[in-house]
């Protein structure tokens, strides 16, 4: 995966200079499909390593991916190992490494290796879905020194380009900065909505006169910039919920690339039922006690099976992850730093991003109510190397996860809003998107905790499409199958006829 990524990297810095061709002959020509060009070769690099993963694995053997879970156990030995500095046992390391060669080879002769290209990246179809959405996509590209936002509305694309935007002292970083912890928000009120301000405007979002969706695709750095508390109007205002945020402009969703949001699957449950990880872990350091509380809010609303305490094993939950459609998990989780990778901690292990790879699910929605889910180590070409990476590779289509260190009693009411809107029928993007409203008009919730901090954490990436839709779509595939039958049935029986005759 890693040597995959830096060949992406390498791609990247080609593509960068090809897009700075294509925007400097459409300045000079003013022919849309110059910037056509520029995007769909930016897509192509954007988590390449991830499509084609995903692409590769369903037409893999059963002995293949029974394979390629051993090679990851093997892995996670080495990796264990080397976090454990001087006192890594040098000898278990190179027996690691050895049945991992082994196994690289029974992989190679069970299959030729072969570079399978993923689906051909379609604009005029994705222009097509986007009207269908009634949505905005806006996609970044992050340079060298360049942030390109492409931004595809009305069957058309416009293009903004941010200058010198690597330097650390830039804007976006420290916007960023401004989510370490609650005090730095709540400390410097007003410099806080003026810089949101500021970044507001160097992106140039459009107007939402026409959609109220708005579909953004990260790159960089902008894969930790909650968008949604960007100050779009500004106020004098020091009440939070008073203050205009991009939120109350547009329903925002997030994507990894336009390729996954054009692509997306059907979701694959008719009936919500939850999956739920709740460790709790009590009478200890780590205990989350508001976490009780979110499980007896989603536990009393949707039928499922509720893992708690000592119950809320990594093994449990493997055994269970196949047959609910929401995989809820109230716990711990961390974004690793340069030795240990990001990782997620049910009641018995702590499980690294990696080795939920094989899980091999298709759930409608993963909930990460943790601690940073959605950071890790950051590569422009794929993004973050996190638990929710982590999701994504096993098939996870739709998640919602975190961006830095959240609050326990705050997390609490944020999912109960965000569940009680998903009963209503609501689109997870929609409800996602109402319970930060909800949050914010909430009387009973103090001032100091609607700050952007405790709400705009939670992000999600994944599908607009909402449950009735799917629904709708299944009794066309039936209604379709009966058909289907009754001209079978009449073409039988009309044969049987002249046979007859």
């Amino acid at each position: 995966e890693n040597s995959k990524i830096i060949t992406q990297i390498r791609n990247r810095n080609r593509t960068e200079k090809c897009i700075n061709i294509y925007f400097s002959l459409y300045q000079k020509e003013k022919k849309i499909n110059y910037l056509e060009q520029a995007f769909v070769l930016q897509e192509q690099t954007k988590s390449a390593v991830l499509k084609q993963y995903i692409a590769d694995f369903k037409t893999k053997s059963r002995e293949e991916k029974l394979i390629l879970e051993q090679l990851q156990n093997w892995n996670m030995i080495v990796l264990k190992e080397q976090q454990k500095l001087d006192l890594a046992n040098i000898s278990k390391i190179n027996e690691a490494i050895k049945k991992q060669n082994e196994l690289m080879l029974l992989l190679k002769s069970k299959r030729e290796e072969e570079v399978k290209k993923t689906d051909d990246f379609n604009l005029s179809n994705l222009y097509l879905k986007l009207k269908k959405d009634k949505a905005i996509l806006v996609e970044y590209f992050s340079g060298a020194e360049t942030i390109y936002s492409f931004t595809l509305e009305n069957q058309t694309i416009k293009v903004n380009k941010i200058e010198k935007v690597n330097v650390k002292n830039h804007a976006f970083y420290k916007y960023i900065s401004y989510f370490g912890e609650a005090s730095f928000i709540e400390n410097d009120v007003k410099d806080f909505t003026n810089l949101s301000n500021s970044v507001y405007k160097l992106f140039k979002f459009p107007s939402n006169k026409t959609c109220k969706n708005l579909i953004i695709i990260p790159d960089g750095i902008l894969n930790f910039l909650p968008f949604e508390s960007l100050i779009s109007e500004k106020n004098n205002a020091t009440n939070f919920s008073k203050m205009h945020y991009l939120l109350n402009d547009f329903k925002i969703s997030y994507n990894n690339s336009a390729a996954f949001y054009l692509n997306s699957i059907p979701l694959h449950y008719k009936k919500e039922t939850v999956l739920g990880v709740f460790p709790i872990f009590e009478n200890s350091p780590l205990e989350l006690a508001y976490s009780k509380n979110e499980l007896q809010f989603i536990k009393t609303n949707f039928d499922g099976n509720y893992l708690e305490k000592q119950n809320a094993s990594y093994k449990n939950f493997q055994q269970n992850v196949l047959n609910y459609s929401i995989l809820h998990l109230s716990t711990h989780a961390s974004s690793g730093d340069v030795f240990e990778p990001a990782s997620i901690r049910f009641y018995d292990q702590e499980i690294v991003y990696s080795q939920l790879y094989n899980l091999n699910i298709n759930p409608n929605l993963v909930v990460l109510s943790a601690c940073e889910t959605g950071l890790g180590k950051l590569y422009k070409s794929e993004g973050a190397m996190s638990v929710a990476r982590g999701f994504q590779f096993a098939g996870a289509q739709n998640l919602l996860f975190s961006l830095w260190k959240v609050n326990d009693y705050t997390t609490s009411i944020f999912m109960k809003k965000l569940y009680k809107n998903i009963k209503k029928g609501k689109s997870y993007s929609d409800a996602n998107h109402q319970a930060k409203l909800d949050f914010l008009a909430d009387k009973s919730i103090l001032n100091a905790k609607k700050s952007p901090y405790y709400w705009s954490s939670f992000v999600y990436y994944g599908t607009l499409e909402t449950k009735s839709s799917a629904d709708y779509l299944w009794w066309i595939s039936v209604l379709a199958g009966l058909i289907g039958l009754f001209l079978v049935f009449k073409l039988l029986k009309n044969a049987r006829t002249s046979k007859n005759s």
